[in-house]
């Protein structure tokens, strides 16, 4: 694994649609978003970035025993992009590429962010996302030739944007549970039974 590698877990967004922070949900005995950061940590034990936003002073506190670095977005508000841009600002200078992460989406495994590392390494040039739904996303990993673009994004802009306009540079691990993350109450129904505390 390259220390060169920087991962950021984005969490910035303020979840109106399920009525609380999705960051805060739990599942099982952790939260949505310290399973995300236990995961990464699982594949990277440094050069982790947690972007958060809203509800910031309620979100930090539950990932402040964690070995992660925190940013806070000002601009949450206007959107994904500026989540994304917020944390390719904070990358250190030495950072090949990012690893960009989402905190709701809840079946993202070590397996699939070693495969998606692994086949990285295997082509360093590329972009290297999830593909899900009949489309692509997040998880992805982008290489430093891609932060402009990414430092670009602006209001709900995400990242698939750019995947979008390097297509010819795409490659693609199967993850079908991405097409599941958490949105809305009924959402939250729809996680295993056995492991979700209310």
């Amino acid at each position: 694994m390259t220390t060169n590698l920087h991962i950021l877990v984005l969490a910035a967004g303020a979840s109106t649609r399920l009525g609380q922070p999705k960051q805060l949900v739990r599942w099982g005995e952790k939260t949505l978003l310290e399973k995300s950061c236990e995961t990464a940590i699982s594949i990277e034990n440094q050069g982790i970035t947690v972007v958060l936003g809203a509800s910031c002073e309620v979100i930090n506190p539950a990932i402040e025993h964690l070995p992660v670095r925190t940013v806070f977005n000002e601009n949450w508000a206007l959107g994904m992009g500026t989540t994304i841009a917020c944390g390719i600002a904070s990358l250190p200078p030495d950072a090949d590429a990012v690893l960009l992460l989402l905190c709701d989406q809840p079946f993202v495994s070590l397996g699939l962010l070693k495969d998606l590392v692994e086949k990285w390494q295997q082509h360093p040039s590329h972009i290297v996302a999830s593909a899900y739904g009949g489309s692509y996303g997040p998880p992805a990993i982008f290489g430093k030739e891609c932060f402009d673009g990414l430092l670009a994004l602006q209001g709900q802009q995400g990242a698939k944007k750019l995947m979008g306009q390097y297509t010819n540079k795409l490659l693609l691990v199967d993850f079908p549970e991405g097409l599941f993350d958490i949105d809305t109450p009924a959402d939250l129904g729809r996680l295993p039974p056995e492991t979700f505390e209310t």
